[in-house]
């Protein structure tokens, strides 16, 4: 969906049919507010009215003002919501049209269950957002621990999700799911929402003036360390490339300053709270005079690395780290967050996020290509529907921006100019953190022996320890085995290397 879209819903009316059909709206009637921006949202969108559903969640506070109610246990979720909501899409014959859900606030973000230590979190924890089992709906991927058998198969796609869909009749990901929400005060006299969910909505459709004086603001930390300051380089600094190749005007700074006072952000990705150098509490809005980071432009969309910032929609918030709902508050049209840890790893990608975004696809689409986890922490907040007023193409042929054709590319998705490739399989190291050459980035979970049994996670981390040095480990190609070689190596856990279009020719020869 590109540049045939890229009008798309300037007017409310333009909304095809079959994006109207493809879309189910999930209310729960116990709240009069989550039927009211389920009633609006539909309208709004043109919705047809068998696609906006009831479900029955008993709730503490109908107004949707206690923290309790955004939570549930595995067995209310399977009892309140996914087998009445399995049963109604099966019952209105709607099971291969829907392609999205529409969650409202007053259904449950997160659904509770087992939280080991954080050494164990990928293996062990079946916590998630409710979003993200909803995604799974009719499968058997729901509910299942950890991340290593729930990697997103649509995860960097270059096809539509209807065509992975069509393609990919019985992958666990059936469904896209996002979420309007926003904090519960501030009641819109003529529609019954919370003014910042109504703005949500209207946001979405709204156009601008100049959408080319917009800014794309990516804010690095480098004071980050410990191996976490190699995502300044590899997902702000890729993100800032790509985007400025695409002739957006960007805005990327790697100064330590938390940037405040920009106007008209089209899309943002940052450290969040997580920034060491942010302005305090609540870290998003006007705080000491100065706006963090600024005001949003209609369909703008956002990103940060924090780990619980969709934890809570409820007003006034309970602060430790930042909150994406202060966003929304701000006038952000669309937000990625996270409503439990995700681990670094699992967080969405902004270096596939906002270009995906400002190539004309569907913000929802964008998120679900950004995450490489299914069934995890992760949720999106804003109109699904939502597409930039003015798309761009990305320079032809280099989809990373590094200077070299993706044909001849030994690592397409990462830029590597350099196209260091120290063991010859046609992965260049940026992107091949699969070191024992299995086709798969692997970890023993700590486990250093028998050697036969480490990962790869276990070999870098014992280099970067111990050493001896080893150019196949040296994956950033900075002539040591440390920390940033490690986190590249996290990041792709459980992920197969590249792709490279050397790699698939040494296949073919």
């Amino acid at each position: 969906m590109l540049s045939a879209l890229a009008s798309l819903c300037l007017m409310i009316s333009s909304c095809s049919a079959a994006e109207r059909n493809n879309v189910l709206v999930i209310t729960n009637s116990e709240s009069p507010i989550s039927v009211a921006i389920g009633t609006y949202y539909a309208k709004a969108r043109m919705i047809p009215s068998e696609n906006v559903v009831r479900l029955k969640v008993p709730l503490r506070d109908p107004r949707l003002a206690n923290v309790a109610d955004e939570t549930i246990t595995a067995a209310q979720y399977d009892e309140l919501i996914r087998q009445p909501l399995e049963r109604l899409i099966e019952e209105r014959g709607l099971r291969d049209t829907i392609e999205i859900l529409v969650t409202t606030k007053g259904i449950p973000l997160r659904v509770d269950g087992h939280g080991p230590g954080i050494e164990d979190w990928l293996r062990t924890a079946s916590r998630a957002s409710l979003d993200a089992e909803l995604s799974l709906l009719f499968s058997d991927g729901a509910g299942s621990a950890g991340v290593i058998d729930s990697i997103n198969p649509f995860f960097d796609s270059r096809e539509s999700f209807r065509e992975f869909r069509t393609r990919n009749p019985d992958a666990p990901l059936h469904y896209m799911v996002a979420r309007l929400t926003g904090y519960q005060n501030g009641l819109d006299d003529a529609t019954g929402l919370p003014r910042d969910i109504k703005h949500l909505i209207d946001a979405s459709t709204r156009s601008t003036d100049d959408p080319s004086t917009a800014i794309w603001l990516l804010d690095e930390d480098p004071s980050q360390d410990f191996g976490l300051a190699i995502a300044n380089r590899i997902w702000l600094g890729a993100t800032a490339d790509i985007l400025s190749a695409m002739g957006l005007k960007v805005q990327h700074d790697r100064n330590t300053e938390f940037i405040s006072g920009v106007d008209s952000i089209a899309g943002y990705a940052s450290w969040g709270s997580n920034d060491g150098n942010d302005a305090g509490k609540p870290f998003y809005g006007l705080i000491s005079d100065k706006r963090y980071p600024g005001t949003f432009a209609p369909r703008s969309l956002t990103n940060d690395f924090v780990s619980t910032s969709g934890r809570s929609f409820i007003y006034p918030p309970r602060y430790g780290q930042s909150l994406i709902a202060d966003l929304v508050h701000l006038g952000v049209a669309g937000a990625t967050g996270n409503v439990y840890e995700p681990a670094l790893s699992g967080v969405p990608r902004p270096q596939i996020l906002l270009p995906s975004y400002a190539e004309g696809l569907r913000a929802v689409e964008a998120f679900y290509r950004s995450i490489p986890y299914l069934g995890w922490m992760n949720i999106y907040v804003g109109d699904p529907l939502m597409t930039i007023a003015n798309p761009r193409k990305r320079p032809p042929g280099d989809r990373d921006c590094d200077g070299v054709p993706d044909a001849v590319d030994n690592c397409i998705d990462v830029p590597n100019p350099d196209q260091r490739d120290t063991n010859a399989d046609g992965f260049g190291n940026m992107c091949d953190a699969d070191v024992n050459g299995d086709g798969i980035v692997t970890t023993s979970w700590g486990a250093i022996y028998p050697l036969t049994k480490r990962g790869d996670i276990e070999w870098i981390a014992m280099s970067a320890q111990n050493g001896p040095y080893d150019p196949n480990f040296d994956l950033d190609g900075d002539g040591d085995v440390d920390h940033d070689d490690l986190s590249i190596a996290h990041f792709n856990i459980f992920m197969q290397p590249g792709p490279s279009a050397q790699a698939a020719r040494q296949n073919r020869d």
